[in-house]
């Protein structure tokens, strides 16, 4: 794996990534950055709706912004990629990098039946909700903050391995 690790560190596309042009490194993770936001921010806002707060906004009209969510994705899954491929040791090695995967799918899963099951269903508005919207609302909460959090420690845990203490105890 090191030798399939340095081949990739040391392409092209790796070395303009982490090199001291600010239309790579800084423009990703701004992009990055800004991608989270919608797209955590958005389900953040529908999952609060689901659980009681700003009842006299009607859900049905939510499902509008659904597009921009899934373009913030979009955004995220490339920058992500050109992040990876700037740094795939420090990524690939560190075991918290798989449970933030995990958790992306975990979030954007639940994002998915939010918008499929909930808000786009025929019925959303007429009657009340059932008990199961709260608990993917409750659910995709607690994996969004896992998620950003899992997402800020990345910075901070290789440093950590590197003296021989692991990312995840």
């Amino acid at each position: 794996m090191d030798d399939f690790f340095a081949l990739v560190e040391h392409s092209d596309l790796s070395e303009w990534v982490r090199s001291d042009c600010l239309c790579a490194f800084p423009t990703i993770v701004t992009l990055h950055n800004i991608g989270m936001g919608f797209l955590a921010g958005g389900s953040v806002v529908i999952d609060l709706r689901l659980l009681g707060f700003a009842p006299q906004v009607p859900l049905k009209p939510m499902a509008r912004f659904l597009p921009v969510l899934w373009l913030a994705f979009v955004v995220i899954v490339a920058t992500g990629t050109l992040l990876l491929v700037a740094y795939p040791t420090k990524a690939l090695t560190n075991p918290l990098f798989y449970i933030k995967l995990c958790l992306v799918a975990l979030a954007v899963g639940l994002a998915y039946r939010i918008a499929t099951h909930i808000l786009r269903a025929s019925e959303v508005g007429q009657k009340p909700l059932a008990a199961n919207a709260k608990l993917l609302a409750i659910a995709s909460l607690a994996s969004w903050v896992a998620l950003i959090a899992a997402g800020r420690y990345l910075a901070y845990t290789h440093r950590w391995e590197m003296l021989g203490v692991p990312a995840v105890l």
